[in-house]
């Protein structure tokens, strides 16, 4: 049978981007974490099995993970950075805990672009789910000005929209619910592709928002600019979709 890992509590704190030792030490300190419904203040306290063990932060569930995975609600006006000289970035809306860690953004949005964006430590999981290889879908929500898409033009973002670069867009489902409403599902990432697609089509978008990356959906119960981390069940299923395998403790 094989060993059982062992891990101190505030390592396990610090891997998943709970600030650095000094300060998670001082979060245990303060009794504001507990281990499977116990409070626990000593910081050099053993986890005899991380894997299984159910804790908390201010009674939030962390998943103790060797990386940390978050989704954001990204509000209008944040540029997706970790620095900007003239606009806010959207690190200033994760709390200092979770910011000690490189999270990276997977795939950016534009600075008036709202909705889901997903943060993660594992540079390797961002990079599969942004390659072309895997063809992780996309999915936004769009209001525009024009002309009301047909059923013509839904064949048309099926068959490849050419942009005014003469770029042509991998197939893309678009599905039309009102007359300047439709939500639109790409494949790939290219610079303002949403917007760019639209254009080519003689529309221009007034509203965007992303809805999901592959079978991750943004949580309904996150207002704008509010975050959470990830669920097992969504870190599974991102992981899955890009065919790594998931570090576990």
């Amino acid at each position: 049978m094989a060993e059982k890992t062992r891990l101190r509590l505030d390592r396990a704190l610090a891997q998943i981007g709970l600030g650095t030792r000094k300060e998670v030490r001082a979060l245990i300190k303060k009794g504001r974490v507990a281990v499977d419904g116990e409070i626990i203040t000593d910081h050099g306290f053993i986890l005899t099995n991380p894997g299984e063990a159910a804790v908390t932060l201010d009674d939030m569930l962390l998943t103790l993970r060797k990386h940390t995975h978050l989704m954001l609600n990204k509000p209008a006006g944040y540029v997706s950075a970790h620095k900007d000289n003239r606009f806010p970035v959207i690190l200033e809306l994760i709390a200092p805990e979770l910011r000690y860690r490189s999270l990276t953004s997977v795939g950016r949005l534009d600075r008036d672009t709202t909705g889901l964006i997903l943060m993660t430590t594992d540079g390797e999981l961002a990079h599969r789910l942004m390659s072309p290889k895997y063809q992780i879908v996309k999915t936004y929500h769009i209001i525009y000005a024009g002309r009301p898409f047909s059923e013509a033009d839904r064949e048309q973002f099926r068959l490849g929209i050419m942009l005014e670069d003469k770029t042509v867009c991998l197939p893309a489902e678009l599905e039309i619910l009102d007359e300047s409403d439709v939500l639109l599902s790409i494949k790939e990432g290219k610079y303002h592709q949403v917007k760019r697609m639209l254009e080519a089509t003689g529309r221009k978008v007034t509203y965007l928002s992303r809805l999901s990356i592959g079978e991750l959906t943004l949580d309904p119960e996150l207002d704008i600019g509010e975050y959470r981390l990830l669920t097992e069940e969504e870190i599974s299923g991102l992981y899955a979709s890009v065919k790594l395998e998931l570090e576990e403790y």
